[in-house]
């Protein structure tokens, strides 16, 4: 029904009885009105709803996704309309960012209420600290990371002038996912012969260097055949031109990978619908018998339990492989960058600076021994003396 003209939110609804009644419903309020309009104990009540205070004869109702104004929950609303949010993965980083949230969120704060209900004004690094320790280590470094993306929104929102994140460590300093040495390498080729499926996850993984996520979607209509001109000479080369799953909302280009000889030799035997996945699973679903990024993850964690290798071993280990190899082999750091899709620098030094490190150092060493070689030599001193 047609909201009263002089009460913005009010709204009249008749009973079964033909009584009518009259309801105020804005922005997550609720509450039944007493008395008529243009009454005292009317435009008391109204009044008081209006200002956000108890109404003494009427049940106000709060939405239970209504957020206080400036508070954590209201911050946790504009961040869900940011590009940056909507860029996200949603079956995966969004949904996980979004579940820690929300956890921290319902905290308890005293007095029957939450942390998301709490001003953001109010917030203190020491209560960062506090809420931090309410996940384990594995997880508060995304809990940070959440805390991080609430406390922009205030920032930009002017609700508060200082930052109660600043400088809070992410997480105790890991060494991330493993590369595959060669004898890890060995031990999974051994026991998963080429065309069945833990072979052809591993080989795109590692001679593509994909992130899981679009190992899980790669389709052959991605294969293509381009001319590129080398060295003055106009060469063909096969492979798969994509454009990478993460960031993909962000303007991502599309990127060719050229088709080694291994991964040629590893894909050969396998059956090539212009449609349909390289990676299909094992049962056919309703979901046309793609792979997705949660299965591989989990399917290669049991198949290199299988096949004897130590936990620790994983698909993003092999794109790291990769990075190694190309490392090893003086690729640029571009190179390494435009093969790998990284759009950051840092990332792609880490593998030239590693592959470097053992090569530089026995240079330097060979000169010292050099050196040093030189000058312990014995020495002919001529006299001048007669």
């Amino acid at each position: 029904m047609a909201q009263h003209p002089d009460y913005p939110g009010v709204s009249p609804m008749v009973t079964r009885h033909g009584k009518t009644l009259w309801r105020y419903r804005r922005k997550g309020k609720e509450a039944m009105m007493p008395g008529e309009p243009h009454t005292p104990e009317f435009d008391a009540a109204y009044s008081a709803i209006i200002e956000g205070r108890a109404l003494p004869n009427a049940d106000v109702i709060r939405h239970p996704k209504a957020a206080a104004p400036r508070s954590l929950k209201a911050a946790y609303q504009l961040l869900k309309q940011e590009d940056e949010w909507l860029a996200l993965d949603p079956l995966k980083t969004q949904a996980t960012y979004a579940r820690t949230i929300e956890r921290i969120l319902d905290l308890p704060a005293g007095n029957n209420s939450t942390i998301g209900d709490g001003p953001f004004a109010d917030l203190e690094r020491a209560h960062v600290k506090n809420i931090l320790k309410h996940f384990p280590t594995h997880m508060a470094r995304t809990a940070l990371i959440c805390m991080k993306k609430l406390t922009m929104i205030a920032l930009d929102q002017e609700w508060i002038k200082h930052d109660p994140t600043y400088r809070l460590k992410k997480n105790t300093p890991t060494q991330g996912h493993h590369p595959w040495p060669a004898d890890i390498m060995a031990k999974f080729e051994a026991k998963w012969p080429i065309g069945s499926r833990p072979r052809t996850a591993y080989a795109l993984a590692l001679w593509l260097g994909n992130r899981v996520s679009d190992v899980a979607r790669l389709s052959w209509s991605h294969y293509t055949v381009k001319q590129i001109m080398i060295d003055g000479t106009l060469c063909e080369y096969e492979g798969f031109e994509f454009v990478q799953w993460k960031g993909r909302k962000k303007k991502g280009e599309a990127m060719f990978l050229p088709m080694t000889p291994m991964l040629a030799t590893e894909l050969a035997p396998l059956e090539r619908d212009p449609e349909g996945p390289v990676l299909k699973k094992q049962l056919k679903s309703k979901k046309r018998g793609w792979f997705y990024a949660d299965i591989i993850t989990i399917a290669m964690a049991e198949w290199c339990e299988k096949a004897g290798i130590p936990p620790g071993y994983t698909m993003h280990g092999l794109r790291k492989s990769l990075g190694v190899k190309l490392a090893e082999a003086d690729a640029s750091t571009r190179q390494i960058m435009d093969t790998l899709g990284h759009r950051n620098i840092a990332y792609a030094e880490l593998y030239t600076r590693k592959a470097s490190q053992a090569r530089l150092a026995i240079q330097a060493m060979d000169k010292v021994s050099a050196m040093e070689t030189a000058r312990r030599k014995p020495r002919l001193i001529v006299s001048n003396k007669k």
